[in-house]
């Protein structure tokens, strides 16, 4: 049953990326605002989002609250988009929502000023809906593309945070880290307060525009630290600083909320914290969905050593791949194989031909019938979908 629920979901695709809040605003309406009676997180950045929901949701339940999650793109299956305490919205408790939301979304249609509303805008109203229905003490809202017009900026949160700043999804957010920076600050809400990421993915150009609008808004601001010695079960720098964040995110909600901090309760919620497909180590490989510029500098930063790297690399055609192609051939001894994988708009032999020094596969699962030599370093990274079809090929392997 759930299946025709999804495909019913997947359906309103077509209609894209529309801004305002018209739509969404309606819809909650209709559903008496549950959103209005939670407490919620607002999770705003270009990358790290996923990762610092996880870890605060971790530090949240252990200490003893229940927490909802809305993450996406999703990694294995569709549900875990929204979760309670980790466990995924079940088939039937999605097509319970479904059920109540279908018939409004349908009238809808009909009025041409609230028709086409988009596969997200519904994401997010069953979110908000299942969260109430389901008295969560908290939940975590993470952005779905920019913050102003992002159909999850319909909430007054305890805290917001913005993660980090680069240039990704530039068509539509701008084409300068100011201009994104505006669109990402356009969740802070007034008095209040906002934590944001440490410098190293924060420029200035950024920091000057978040530091205007929290001025603005009277919002109090904070920023995490880049100097993190956590003990962490995500791997890579930049999960230091995420976990910095979500340990500063804590801090303020713990004021809020009147819970008595435990150090050691946050120790045990950021080391169980695991988030798929991020320096996530699998059968020899490492996998890790750098699917922007500054992502996959940050990877690259992680692979200086000597050591031989061999990569497999697809992404979509929406993306600077070719800058990206470029970023992972300044590792040192690298060896790097691009490949398309199964979903629009990947990107195709014909659009690397340029690219010298690479080699092209046609089917990506080929790469892994190679033998693995131990002093080497086995790494897939890429577009988010294009992990999760590997990381489910893996996994299938392993099964067997």
């Amino acid at each position: 049953m759930s299946n025709a629920s999804i495909d019913w979901i997947h359906s309103r695709l077509k209609f894209g990326i529309k801004p305002g809040l018209s739509r969404i605003a309606y819809l909650l309406q209709e559903l008496d605002n549950p959103q209005d009676k939670l407490k919620t997180v607002h999770i705003a950045g270009t990358n790290g989002k996923g990762s610092t929901v996880t870890f605060l949701s971790n530090i949240l339940q252990q200490h003893g609250l229940s927490v909802g999650t809305f993450t996406s793109p999703y990694i294995e299956i569709f549900n875990e988009r929204i979760a309670i305490n980790g466990h995924f919205i079940t088939d039937q408790e999605l097509d319970d929502v479904v059920g109540v939301i279908k018939p409004i979304v349908l009238k809808m249609d009909e009025d041409e000023a609230l028709s086409n509303i988009t596969e997200f805008e519904i994401l997010t109203a069953i979110g908000f809906y299942y969260f109430n229905e389901k008295s969560v003490d908290i939940a975590i809202i993470e952005v779905g593309l920019g913050g102003l017009f992002d159909s999850t900026n319909v909430i007054t949160p305890l805290v917001s945070a913005i993660t980090t700043i680069g240039l990704d999804h530039q068509d539509i957010l701008g084409d300068t880290l100011a201009k994104i920076a505006k669109e990402k600050a356009g969740i802070i809400k007034q008095g209040v307060p906002v934590v944001i990421g440490s410098p190293i993915g924060m420029p200035d150009e950024a920091y000057d525009v978040i530091v205007q609008v929290a001025k603005l808004k009277n919002a109090p601001l904070y920023q995490s630290s880049a100097d993190g010695r956590f003990d962490l079960n995500l791997h890579g720098q930049y999960q230091q600083e995420n976990a910095a964040l979500a340990v500063k995110l804590f801090e303020q909600l713990s004021e809020t909320l009147s819970l008595t901090v435990d150090q050691t309760k946050i120790a045990q919620g950021l080391k169980q914290a695991f988030w798929p497909a991020r320096m996530e180590a699998l059968h020899g490989y490492i996998l890790d969905g750098a699917h922007n510029i500054p992502a996959i500098k940050r990877l690259a930063s992680e692979f200086q050593g000597e050591q031989k790297v061999n990569i497999l690399f697809s992404a979509l055609q929406r993306k600077d791949f070719h800058e990206m192609i470029y970023l992972l051939q300044e590792i040192p001894n690298v060896s790097l194989t691009l490949s398309t994988f199964d979903y629009p708009k990947s990107i195709q032999e014909s659009d690397i031909a340029d690219i010298s020094g690479v080699t092209w596969l046609a089917n990506w699962q080929t790469f892994f019938d190679n033998p693995k030599h131990a002093d080497e370093t086995y790494l897939i990274t890429g577009s988010l979908y294009f992990m999760s079809q590997v990381r489910e090929f893996l996994l299938k392997q392993e099964n067997r």
